[in-house]
């Protein structure tokens, strides 16, 4: 294997460390946000019921400031998991931009290659091309 092919290759190899590393870190984005998915949804359902109730006690001016606290608290913990599951797709995008370009340097240095190589090749078959005809006998 020639340095450039080598060079290739751990491209390459290096791309699908970057996938498989991306990948894990969705794969844990995603079960994080799934594992907190009931935690949260009972949170927002006490703090509705909360909101709702005639309870003097849940309806004091502290009690409704604690709610709208703990509103706040949820919302932010929603756009944290929002914006990791951005940045997932960020990592997933950036790594197929990667390998795209990787794909279209791979052909253009393979036609450079052919290119290079072409009229050596059509020399080499053409050469021999007159011999061969001029030397030809029927049996």
């Amino acid at each position: 294997m020639d340095a450039s092919e080598l060079e290739r290759v751990q491209s390459q190899y290096a791309s699908i460390e970057l996938a498989d590393g991306a990948n894990v870190n969705a794969m844990a984005t995603i079960g994080s946000i799934r594992g907190n998915a009931q935690s949260l949804q009972a949170q927002i359902a006490n703090l509705e019921q909360d909101s709702f109730s005639a309870d003097p006690n849940l309806n004091s001016e502290v009690s409704v400031l604690n709610k709208i606290n703990a509103a706040n608290v949820l919302t932010l913990r929603s756009v944290q998991d929002s914006n990791k599951l951005l940045a997932s797709l960020l990592e997933q995008q950036t790594i197929i931009a990667k390998q795209q370009r990787e794909a279209t340097t791979n052909a253009i240095n393979a036609d450079i290659s052919r290119r290079a190589n072409l009229s050596g090749n059509i020399s080499q078959v053409t050469s021999t091309l007159t011999d061969s005809l001029q030397n030809f006998r029927m049996p």
